[in-house]
């Protein structure tokens, strides 16, 4: 049996979705799943289980607050993990990642990471969230 964490990776940029799918299965501990917009996201997660949704914050048609937003009426009681991973935010290096934290953390997120950061260290981060909540 299967024992990699499914993800669900959902970003409408098709590069950044490429480059950061392969950081996540490099190591084989991770299964992913794409999608380039909160509406095939919602499709999917309709017809899978994901251990984590990944979400782009600023995208086309539905954004990832929308999103997650919809994912938590979905699936109700059941705790669904999700992160926010984007370029959107507060400019200020000293209070701007926590504000945006701050309001991630609001909506349910488990995480909020910027894409300028170590895609290494998200993908250590990411594990380590994922063998907490397991």
């Amino acid at each position: 049996m299967d024992e990699r964490k499914k993800i669900l990776l959902v970003d409408d940029t098709l590069e950044f979705l490429e480059i950061f799918k392969f950081k996540l299965t490099q190591n084989n501990i991770f299964e992913v799943d794409t999608a380039n917009n909160g509406k095939e996201a919602l499709e999917k997660i309709n017809q899978n289980d994901y251990d984590l949704i990944i979400l782009d914050v600023m995208m086309p048609e539905m954004d990832g607050i929308e999103t997650a937003m919809e994912i938590v009426k979905i699936k109700g009681e059941r705790k669904i993990n999700f992160i926010f991973l984007t370029n959107f935010g507060e400019d200020n290096p000293l209070v701007g990642k926590e504000i945006d934290e701050y309001y991630a953390k609001q909506i349910g997120a488990s995480a909020f990471f910027r894409k300028t950061e170590d895609l290494d260290e998200i993908v250590k981060k990411i594990n380590e969230i994922l063998s907490t909540n397991s």
